[in-house]
């Protein structure tokens, strides 16, 4: 039996939400991946299973957040998360390594069908000889984004954590029908022909059946330092995330020259923009995010300093035509219309592309915490869900002061060799090694 509290009974998925539930649906039909978002903390400590237990089963907002289940009601209603407080507590289970601290691939390939069980969990992990444990913390992405899952750990982990102020975003007023249709019009518009074929990527259609894979770079901190400063010399200023997006651009962009010379195409990212006050940790449920559309030439994909430039002057002219705003009334607009048409008009821009690849930068990871359940951390990953097409994903953050990348990838989309090289060109173009 769980304990609700004063948390909300209902939550209305937000567009965002509404957005990644249909990617949900489209993940699932080409890859049978769920869009799930994995967090993995190292702690210098082992935890104990049954204190870990007691500790989480006892959290108010633990045992709300796993009561709760997604009703999608009939076509043209607002889909919600509702509070059962019939549902027990999923079990923790507790996984042993022998010889190997890497995350094992069951927990990293969770399904979490929001039709039968809870959207969040959690996995517990020891490490060889006593030297620590993991803790795998699952949610599905369209109960909350990076940081709201991020904002929750911390409090479910944290003695003496103040509850956070705002579970659920409070609700704001909306523009005239007539006038939030009118935006959306121009932003789907927008969208068909900053999406207009051919574009770069790596994907490549085949009957294989697309496994996916993680690979983790991870920079020390006088190298992060080394990679700011070449990110002001690149351009970027205090934007490092446009040198990080450019860097990943040309090195891709390099892979694709070599298996085809000469046959660069213009590149489509969409970048994920959290709509939080800078510095905010709240709301933890539902996606507060919006995106920037990017469409990098193909001329400049040979040039790193040129790309970021280029992603400078794009994202202030985004910024000034109000386009994230729009995008935010676009996919709000949208949150009634049937799953069915709202894949295809996904899908349709780019015939199921997509993008080039998929890109975000996810800031400092539990910045201003380093215990968690009594322990030290002593490492701490985002691994992404990762749509295919187009199969990759990158993500960047920094952890201690210390830069690292993720990527998500299909097997089908790009082999070990090149993940190596585009590892090899990402370091020396990031560094400054690179002559471009």
């Amino acid at each position: 039996m769980t304990e609700k509290n004063n948390f909300p009974d209902t939550v209305e998925l937000n567009g965002a939400d509404c957005f990644l539930l249909q990617l949900d649906h489209l993940m699932w039909s080409s890859s049978k991946q769920r869009n799930v978002c994995t967090f993995v903390l190292t702690l210098d400590q082992r935890i104990d299973l049954e204190n870990l237990t007691r500790s989480l089963s006892t959290n108010p907002a633990y045992q709300w957040i796993c009561s709760l289940r997604l009703k999608k009601g009939f076509p043209f209603t607002l889909a919600k998360w509702v509070f059962n407080n019939k549902v027990g507590l999923a079990e923790i289970n507790e996984h042993h390594l022998k010889n190997t601290n890497d995350v094992p691939d069951s927990l990293l390939a969770t399904e979490l069908n929001l039709n039968k069980q809870a959207a969040f969990k959690v996995d517990l992990v020891q490490l060889p000889e006593n030297t620590g444990s993991l803790i795998v913390f699952t949610w599905h992405h369209v109960l909350m984004d990076a940081r709201g899952g991020e904002s929750f750990i911390r409090y479910l982990g944290s003695k003496g954590a103040s509850e956070p102020k705002e579970w659920v975003a409070r609700h704001t007023d909306r523009l005239p029908l007539k006038e939030r249709a009118d935006i959306a019009q121009k932003m789907k518009q927008f969208l068909y022909d900053t999406s207009e074929l051919p574009l770069l990527s790596l994907y490549q259609k085949t009957s294989i059946k697309p496994v996916l894979r993680y690979r983790t770079l991870s920079f020390s901190t006088p190298q992060s330092k080394q990679i700011n400063e070449q990110a002001k010399a690149q351009g970027a200023g205090f934007l490092q995330s446009a040198f990080y997006l450019a860097s990943t651009a040309c090195a891709v962009a390099r892979i694709q020259q070599q298996r085809a010379p000469f046959t660069t195409e213009d590149m489509l990212v969409p970048i994920p923009l959290d709509r939080r006050l800078r510095g905010a940790q709240t709301p933890i449920i539902g996606n507060q995010v919006t995106f920037l559309f990017y469409r990098l030439p193909k001329q400049l994909l040979l040039n790193t300093q040129d790309c970021t430039v280029e992603l400078i002057n794009q994202m202030k002219q985004l910024m000034r035509s109000d386009n994230p705003n729009h995008y935010v009334i676009m996919m709000d607009f949208l949150r009634r219309i049937p799953g069915l048409f709202y894949r295809m008009m996904l899908k349709a821009p780019t015939k199921g592309l997509m993008a080039s690849f998929f890109y975000s930068d996810t800031g400092d990871l539990l910045q201003d915490c380093d215990h968690l359940f009594g322990s030290s951390i002593n490492k701490a990953v985002h691994y992404p869900p990762n749509l295919y097409p187009p199969g990759m994903t990158f993500v960047f953050n920094r952890f201690q002061g210390c830069l690292q990348l993720t990527l998500a990838y299909m097997e089908s989309v790009i082999n070990e060799q090149e993940v190596d090289q585009l590892f090899v060109e990402l370091s020396t173009v990031l560094l400054g090694n690179d002559a471009n």
